[in-house]
This record gives structure tokens, C-alpha cells and sequence, in this order.
């Protein structure tokens, strides 16, 4: 009969062998979880003597001569699942810093505190249910981050056959309702410019100035749809204003995220964010008052120590003017970002407008920021044919409603 085959990282039984001079000697095999075999033997005074120097010994021999990892178990807590999970993907660099940090923060905040505590054997999918539904009545968005980071936990047990399945795809969403998209008309963003002006010369204005930041911000935003993070990490070696057709180069932006300092990356939402535009001339006069004013900075949007300018500033900047003029919160800096969008698609088309956001697939641009025109197509005079010759006006006929009563009810 053919010898049993050893898991990887287990050991096979253990023999005893009385020798002459009284003492026992034991044998173990056992297998590396690289595959590999090995043997250990010891003496000792005794059986259990020496079952117990074997067990001690083989976890240390089993390991794979590679470097050790942390043991789980289908009886380790979710939170040292979790944890090891988020230590793997920082290793393997799968996900960028800025989504790192916030699952992070979410592992910490969220799942610790619902699911954290229980063994990974006890992850069942009415657990995951019962998680979203909690966070879902708080934050519907942050519910459905929820579910997605614990999804590819849970992908990562099953990679290491701590679970046999993933409990948390058998979770379905709510499904979410499309909204109207808001994107502010040229006849409301000059209303804007004006309102952000006369916030600025305000009367009742305590202390310096306020800085063009926001208003800067918004023609940047209009002339180029950038997001607001690459607006503010826009730097002067991306902009080209002595060409006959003066670019901008969106290659990397400002990440100031809750709990993570704030700075400049190169890593954009996708591989299509790295993208030349085209700018119109009109944005050339505060480039260049900018750049005199730069002090040699690489920013075109700087603090007075020299720093960039973060999202959080002109976010803060855009509500100050909402709530001194009164203005709904609908109107935030991605609003703009739309109105450019919209603008290029109803000019050029919805393939233009994808490569102009910076989007992977024109679907997304059209689900969530291409704006449809609220007016059909004049057709006029495509279907005047169908209305047949123009008739010339005639008496009205009288209906003999007896008669005609009489007919229907044959009918």
C-alpha cells in the first residue's frame, strides 16, 4: 500500500524505537509548506519524552526556508485577517496610497467594531448582510466600501484556505437610483463669478483680502474639466503658454485626504487620466499673473509658505460663498468639472468628452456627467411629410346620433 502523502506543512505519525541502553528514540516526518520533506529523530528517556521534543521542533523545521508568515487559522479573529490583508496588499503594491490608507481606515473604524471580534469559521454571509445594513442606514456610500474591502478579504482567505467560500459575493447591494445630473449653465457660472467677486469686496469683510484661489480654481476647472486634486497639484512644467496652441498637461494632482498629509502624487485615477488639453485663450491672462506671482514655485496654486494648495481649501472656500450668498449644496467643484464635460460632449461628441475627462469608457461619462440635452432634435422638417397635403377648411358634419349608436352596437 502506497504511503499516505503529507500536507504541505503538516507531519506524518511519529514511530518509537526502544534502543539498549534503555532510552527511546523517535522519528517524524514532515513537509515544508514549500513542498519540501524532511525527518527529525531524537532520544529520550521516554515515549512521551520524546513525542514532546518532536512536536516542539517540527514547527520550527516545517517552515519554508523563504521566511515565515504570520499563522491564521479558521479560529483567528476577522481583524487579524484583516490586517494581514491590508500588510499583503502594501506588499504587493495593488493598490495605490491614497486607497490604502482609507481601507485602512475603514478596517480600523467600521469593520473592527461590527465583525472584527468574530473567528473567520463564523463569517457567514447573513454577518456581511447584517454589517451593510447597519452602515448602510448611517452612510449608503460607505456601506458599499465596506462590502467591496471585506469581499476581497474574505477572496484572500479563501486564497489561503482559511474559508472555503466568499461569503460576502452572495451580499447583493441596494441598488442605487440614478440622480439628475447637475451641471451648472454658462448663464449660472457667470452668476457664480460674479457672486465670488462680491464676496471678496464684501463691506462687512474683517481682515485681509480673501486670495483668488476659488475663483482661479473654477476658470481652471471650466477650461480644462480637471478634478479639483488636479487642479490644485497642477505644476508649472505641465503648462505650455508660448505655443500657438497653449496645453495643459494633467499628470498628477494634490491628495490631502482625512488622517494622511497632504501631497502631490503622480498616480491618477486611471491610466487614461494622463491627458493634453488643449486650453482656450481666455484662461491665458490668469496663467500669466499667476506665474508672476509664483516666486518661482512649482505649484500654479500655492499657500504663502510655499506649499500646494490642497482640495480641502477650495472646498472650504466654495462653501464660505455658498452660505454668504445663500447658494444650494449641489454646487461643488465636481458640478463645474460636469459643465465642461457636458459642454465638449454636446460639441464634439461623447468619445471627445470620455478622452477630455480622462475617462476609461465613454459609459461612465455619459451615466454620470455628460448632461443630455433637455430639447429633441428639430425635426420639423423630417415628419412634415407625414402630416399629408394642407386641408382646406369644410363645414362640420352632423352626426346622426341615433344612427351612429346603432352602428356600434352591430360592432
Amino acid at each position: 500500500m502506497a504511503r499516505r502523502k503529507i500536507e504541505p506543512g503538516s507531519h506524518g505519525e511519529i514511530t518509537f524505537q526502544n534502543l539498549p541502553d534503555g532510552r527511546v528514540r523517535g522519528t517524524l516526518r514532515y513537509r515544508r509548506i514549500d513542498g519540501g520533506y524532511g525527518k527529525i529523530r531524537v532520544r529520550a528517556n521516554s515515549t512521551a519524552a520524546a513525542r514532546r521534543s518532536l512536536l516542539s521542533s517540527v514547527e520550527e523545521q516545517k517552515q519554508a526556508p523563504l521566511g515565515r508568515i504570520d499563522e491564521l487559522t479558521p479560529d483567528s479573529s476577522f481583524l487579524a485577517l484583516a490586517r494581514e490583508f491590508m500588510d499583503h496588499v502594501e506588499f504587493t503594491g495593488d493598490q495605490r496610497d491614497t486607497t490604502r490608507h482609507e481601507n485602512r481606515r475603514l478596517v480600523e473604524k467600521k469593520i473592527a467594531p461590527h465583525m472584527g471580534a468574530l473567528a473567520i469559521r463564523e463569517i457567514k454571509s447573513s454577518t456581511v448582510l447584517r454589517v451593510y445594513k447597519a452602515i448602510h442606514k448611517e452612510t449608503p456610500s460607505t456601506a458599499r466600501n465596506v462590502k467591496a474591502l471585506v469581499s476581497q478579504i474574505c477572496s484572500y482567505a479563501v486564497m489561503n484556505d482559511l474559508m472555503v467560500a466568499n461569503p460576502a459575493r452572495e451580499v447583493k447591494r441596494v441598488k442605487q437610483q440614478p440622480k439628475p445630473i447637475y451641471a451648472p449653465d454658462p448663464m449660472e457660472l457667470e452668476e457664480l463669478r460674479g457672486i465670488i467677486r462680491d464676496y471678496q469686496c464684501r463691506t462687512d469683510r474683517m481682515g485681509p483680502r480673501p486670495s483668488d484661489l476659488l475663483g482661479d480654481v473654477v476658470d481652471l476647472i471650466l477650461a480644462t474639466g480637471a478634478r479639483v486634486g488636479e487642479a490644485v497639484g497642477l505644476k508649472w512644467e505641465y503648462v505650455d503658454m508660448d505655443s500657438p496652441k497653449p496645453t495643459i498637461t494633467i499628470a498628477g494632482k494634490v491628495v490631502d485626504s482625512k488622517g494622511q498629509p497632504k501631497h502631490w502624487e503622480n498616480y491618477l485615477k486611471n491610466e487614461s487620466g494622463w491627458r493634453r488639453i488643449s486650453i482656450p485663450p481666455e484662461l491665458l491672462p490668469m496663467l500669466r499673473r499667476r506665474k508672476l506671482t509664483s516666486g518661482g514655485n512649482e505649484f500654479v496654486f500655492h499657500t504663502s509658505t510655499g506649499a500646494p494648495n490642497g482640495t480641502q481649501d477650495v472646498h472650504r472656500a466654495l462653501q464660505s460663498v455658498r452660505a454668504w450668498a445663500d447658494i444650494g449644496d449641489e454646487l461643488v467643484p465636481h458640478a463645474l468639472r460636469k459643465s465642461a464635460v457636458t459642454t465638449v460632449s454636446n460639441a464634439l461628441g461623447l468619445e471627445a468628452a470620455a478622452r477630455f475627462a480622462g475617462h476609461k469608457r465613454s459609459r461612465v461619462t455619459e451615466q454620470y456627467y455628460a448632461k443630455r440635452a433637455i430639447d429633441a432634435p428639430d425635426t420639423s422638417g423630417v415628419l412634415g411629410h407625414l402630416q399629408g397635403a394642407p386641408k382646406q377648411s369644410a363645414p362640420v358634419l352632423k352626426v346622426d346620433k341615433e344612427r351612429w349608436g346603432r352602428r356600434e352596437a352591430s360592432l
